[in-house]
Order: C-alpha cells, then structure tokens, then sequence
C-alpha cells in the first residue's frame, strides 16, 4: 500500500488471524438493551495481520503462517493481505473467520471475538529457507520447538511476545519455550506478572534467565532494555556490557529509554508497530539500542491514529515525521527520591550520554565517573539515539 516495498528481509510472522471491527469516540461503557452512536470505526485485518502489515509497509519481505476462513469474511481478510503485500506461504484455508470487535474507550480497548483462533504450524521446509526473522508467541513457539532450533541454527533471529493470561495463573513455565527465541518484547503488565517483580527493570533482568535479551513496552514510561552481554545478538547489535557476564547475572545490562512524545489516541496494535519497526531497524544493520528506538517511533506514529493495522505508518510517513521537528523525547518525569542525583539534570551526564537515558549493571546505576571501575570508559558506553535521527536513518531507501 503506498510506497513499494524495499525488501529488506525475509519476516514470517506466525498466529491467528482475525477480521476486526473497531468502533472509536465511546461516551462511555455499552450497556445492555442501549444503541450507541459513536463518532466512528473501520473494518480491518487483525491479529497476526497487525504485525504483518506494519512490517510489510516498512519494506520488509512478509509470510504469515495462519488460518484464513473459507468464508466471505476470510475471502475478505486475504484480500486486505494481499493488497498489503502479505503472502500466505504456509497458511491453511478453511472454517468460519474468527471475527473480533473492538471497543475503544479513553484511549483503552474492550474485545469480543469469536472464532477458534486455530492456526498451523511452521511449515516443514521452512528451516531450508531460513528467514531472517519469526515473528511470533511464546504459546506458538512451544508447538515448533525443533523447527526453531535449526531456524537459529541457520541464523534466523526468533522474536517472541506473548499475550494477556486470562486465567490469572501467570505460570513462568509458560515461558519455557523462550530457550528457542532471541528477543523476548512483553509489555510491563505481562513482565511483572510473570516475574512476581516488583518493577519493570527486575522483571526485565529476571527473564534474562529465559531468552537473551529482553525488551519491555511500558507505554507512556518509554521501554526497559535488558541484555545478556555474552549473547551474539547483544554483540552484533553493539548493545553490551562488561564482558564475561551470566544470564541475569553478574554484568547483565539494563537500560531505561524515555517514551516518544506523542498524545495516544488509540493503542490497538501499538505492540505489533513496535516489534515491526525493531525487526526492520535489525534488517538493516541497527544497533539493539537504535532497533528499540525505531520500534517506539513507529508504535508512536500508530497510536497517535485510530485503527489497528490501518494506522501502521509506511517508511515515508516516519520520513517526514522525521524532519518535521515533531519527532522528539517525552520529558521524564524526576522520580528521584530524597538525596539521590538527578541523572539528566548533570552536566557531564547530559552532555555524552543524552539527557535521559538511565543504564545499570546489577541494579547498579552507572555514571560516566563509574563506568571505568566496572571495565568500560565513558565513551565505550551507549548513547541515547535521537529518535528523529534513528527515523531517518532506518526508514530511508
């Protein structure tokens, strides 16, 4: 849709596939036996559709490995895929079209689905193939254990993310399958659960005994890095540590990135935005640290609109967001407590390493002055990107 795609990389995105209603502008809650007029809506693919379209407008090569109904409502999902530059290789036809309505109220989202939400496995052959990226849930991964380890094997890199526990169990073995991915991106509702944490950055380190590196979305309080520093991964993406470091360990690196400056209208499929712009930063080279902040900047630019995978921005659009002057950091809000430094507000701090960006090693906040002692001088340690900068970089030709 729009520009051509620039293929980049070969992405297969994996997971159920969903024809969405959207319904925007709520005065409030629906009640039973009342009609609401709203101020609009769209019609959409969904599901694994979200991530798949943000990646394909991005330039990226796209498969989606679902179930399409053989219905007309499935007819019409392949249709928009299509249109999209999506393919189906690996894909299974039959069924009603799970259908899923989506009601946006403050900015929030309230779903009925129907549908048995049932998509295939990975298809055999696809490990002689060896895509650059999977896409896909920790639930999938289970089912595709072997198939993923000759993937990496190959060099594929295995992005999970994972979903809202509706049974409330919230069971770490759940995450077991995350030994086969590269890059966990839960958001922090979902960390924290899982690692009984008491904050973002805990629950970041503590999945670090599961998968490599860890990215958590935290929404309006910007996103938590954390990463192994002996993984290939980190190294290849110039995101490390002091060097010798276990998983979750001594060493394990964790980095605070503020969020982008933006006013949200709607968060639907700002999560698959973001995991889209990661992959296409990584495709092309970026270092983890710049991927992450593509991977803001494209959820930004999605949740500014209303509409799912109808508001992924093409790399035009993030182009002229970046010379716009509008593409920037949030301010951060201080929450130092009594007697602790300020980080931001120092000159040394402020000058080489950004004004916000905050970074510790064992829980440990490091400083310019302290990085020597922990084996890395201060211009060995990661700035903070700018965003507009990492935009123009990544989204051009």
């Amino acid at each position: 849709m729009g520009e051509k795609a620039e293929v980049v990389a070969n992405v297969v995105a994996a997971g159920p596939l969903f024809l969405d209603v959207v319904q925007f502008g709520l005065e409030h809650a629906p009640r039973p036996g009342e009609e609401q007029w709203v101020a609009g809506g769209a019609v959409m693919a969904g599901g694994v559709a979200n991530q798949a379209i943000a990646c394909a407008r991005l330039g990226l090569n796209v498969d989606v490995v679902t179930n399409v109904g053989a219905d007309r409502a499935g007819r019409w999902v392949a249709e928009v895929l299509a249109e999209e530059g999506v393919g189906l290789a690996g894909s299974t036809r039959g069924g009603t079209q799970s259908v899923t309505v989506a009601q946006v109220l403050d900015g929030d989202r309230a779903f009925t689905t129907y549908g048995d939400g049932a998509y295939p496995d990975l298809p055999a052959g696809l490990a002689d193939a060896a895509p650059g990226f999977v896409v896909a849930s920790v639930d999938y991964l289970a089912r595709n254990l072997e198939c993923l380890k000759r993937l990496r094997g190959a060099g594929t890199v295995v992005v999970a993310d994972t979903a809202w526990d509706p049974t409330g169990r919230w069971d770490r073995a759940d995450l077991d399958p995350l030994a086969q991915a590269d890059i966990f991106v839960p958001n922090a509702a979902e960390a924290l659960a899982y690692t009984r944490a008491g904050n973002v950055r805990e629950a970041a380190r503590r999945l670090l005994e599961l998968v490599p590196t860890v990215v958590v979305t935290c929404g309006g309080d910007g996103v938590v890095i954390a990463s192994r520093p002996t993984c290939v991964l980190t190294r290849d993406h110039a995101l490390g540590g002091p060097a010798g470091a276990s998983a979750g360990g001594p060493g394990a690196l964790v980095i605070e990135l503020p969020a982008i400056d933006v006013e949200a209208k709607d968060t639907t499929g700002a999560g698959d935005s973001f995991t889209a712009g990661l992959v296409r930063a990584l495709a092309r080279g970026a270092k983890l640290l710049e991927a992450v902040v593509l991977g803001q900047v494209v959820a930004g630019w999605t949740v500014q609109r209303l509409g799912g995978s109808a508001a992924a921005p093409t790399r035009a659009d993030l182009r002229e967001w970046a010379v716009s002057g509008q593409l920037r950091w949030a301010l951060p809000t201080d929450t130092a407590g009594p007697g602790e430094p300020s980080l931001g507000r120092e000159p040394e701090f402020t000058g080489r390493f950004g004004p916000y960006l905050r970074i510790y090693v064992d829980e440990v906040e490091i400083v310019p002055q302290k990085s020597a002692r922990l084996g890395a001088g201060p211009t060995d340690w990661p700035t903070i990107p700018d965003p507009a900068a990492v935009a123009a970089a990544y989204a051009g030709d």
